[in-house]
């Protein structure tokens, strides 16, 4: 889909300009790539044969150019995720950016207005994204969809409560022989959960490349009588003070993924085995991780929480009968949405808990928000109550609220560790 207009711009630019939105052709991707190193200030200079080369395809990009010239970029990967359990395809939004001197100009939200559109044609009514800035996004409908806890702790200090002795054992196992181990692990821990990306290949090579300052993962394997039942991906950094009394070296945990308790605690005693590490980093654990509840001493983790993916009902009609419901229920929506249109009406959600139907209705609402308030909600990072009591849902009554609560709840907290 090409837009072109011609139009009276700000004094920034001479006058007129011809501005054309449209997807980026193959010869224009390296261009693409030199605007976002740019405004992601990126230290290389990108080339064609580089390792991202390949990876974003020029009919997945929306642009701007303006007089011909790319000014603002926005790509949407394809990708599967589990919404409460369920697969579901979404738009995996990155490379958003603008040149500073075509900022402030409203090119962004042409592009996001017709990329939306195009991703609703491809049958994507989710879009998530990491946001460098949260503004800058909820302006165009997102709500932010989950949250990440980060941890950084002395392992000799995160004993658990109850320190039983894991039935099986951690072995290193070199990359090759761990990769498909590994696939087959977090293609069944995934199942269930929610917003986890379901890796392709190149999903795969983009997690386990090795690290841009150096050095190299590790792979660990908890198996119980020769079955693999967990795993991490972690790497460790040698300590630069030397004769110290503590241990200095460090571990960064990168993924990890368990069939069960005993295996998670299973990994957790290899971390602790490392006797030379005196500082461990896990910045993208989920935040219902079991660790802060078995843990002796919680406050050793040194907890911290931020936000993480951000979320766009792109089809509202659409969207809402992708994940699975917690029981039998209806609601009325009255979904606010000043970008895309298609989406400003009241709908009538009527759920058996695996199915649902949505329906546009005349109906007085049960529940009004925006469609940024709908993300949270959706993806079962907040309840309706509580942002009710934030002031994002107006209710008809408490009744209503309580409904939404119970449907829209998730077995597990919305996580995504994966970059993209």
């Amino acid at each position: 889909m090409t837009a072109v207009s011609t139009c009276s711009p700000p004094m920034a630019m001479e006058c007129p300009v011809t501005i054309e939105i449209r997807a980026a052709r193959p010869e224009e991707m390296l261009d693409y790539r030199r605007l976002t190193a740019y405004v992601f200030s990126s230290p290389d200079e990108p080339s064609p044969d580089d390792e991202f080369a390949g990876t974003l395809r020029p009919e997945w990009t929306t642009c701007a150019f303006v007089d011909g010239r790319l000014a603002a970029t926005m790509g949407a990967y394809p990708f599967r995720v589990r919404l409460n359990g369920r697969r579901a395809s979404v738009a995996g939004i990155t490379a958003v950016g603008t040149y500073p001197e075509y900022r402030r100009q409203g090119l962004l939200r042409r592009i996001k207005q017709q990329g939306f559109a195009e991703q609703r044609e491809r049958g994507q009514y989710v879009a998530m994204l990491w946001a460098s800035m949260g503004a800058i996004y909820q302006r165009f409908g997102y709500g932010l969809a989950s949250t990440l806890a980060g941890y950084e702790f002395d392992p000799r200090q995160t004993a658990f409560f109850h320190d039983e002795v894991p039935k099986g054992s951690v072995r290193i196992t070199p990359m090759d022989e761990a990769r498909p181990v590994m696939q087959d692990i977090y293609r069944t821990f995934a199942e269930p959960r929610n917003l986890l990306i379901e890796r392709v290949e190149v999903g795969w090579d983009a997690m386990l490349r090795p690290p841009p300052k150096g050095g190299r993962y590790h792979v660990g394997v908890y198996r119980v009588d020769a079955e693999p039942r967990g795993y991490m991906v972690y790497r460790t950094k040698e300590g630069e003070a030397m004769g110290e009394p503590n241990p200095q070296d460090t571990m960064w945990i990168r993924d990890l993924a368990y069939l069960d308790l005993d295996a998670y605690r299973g990994l957790w005693a290899h971390v602790r085995a490392h006797d030379l590490i005196g500082r461990v980093f896990w910045h993208n654990a989920p935040t219902d991780d079991p660790a802060p509840d078995l843990l002796l001493e919680p406050r050793a983790l040194r907890r911290r929480t931020g936000d993480a993916m951000w979320m766009r009902l792109t089809d509202v009609e659409q969207a809402l009968p992708l994940r699975p419901y917690s029981g039998e229920g209806a609601l009325t929506l009255r979904i606010r949405d000043d970008l895309c249109d298609w989406n400003d009406a009241t709908y009538r959600l009527e759920t058996s808990g695996e199915e649902a139907i949505v329906t546009p209705t005349s109906e007085a609402p049960d529940l009004s928000m925006s469609v940024n308030t709908l993300a949270p909600l959706f993806s079962g990072l907040r309840t309706a109550t509580h942002l009710a009591n934030a002031g994002l849902i107006e209710a008809r009554d408490a009744s209503a609220l309580g409904t939404a609560d119970r449907l829209f709840a998730t077995r597990y907290a919305p996580w995504c560790p994966d970059g993209f």
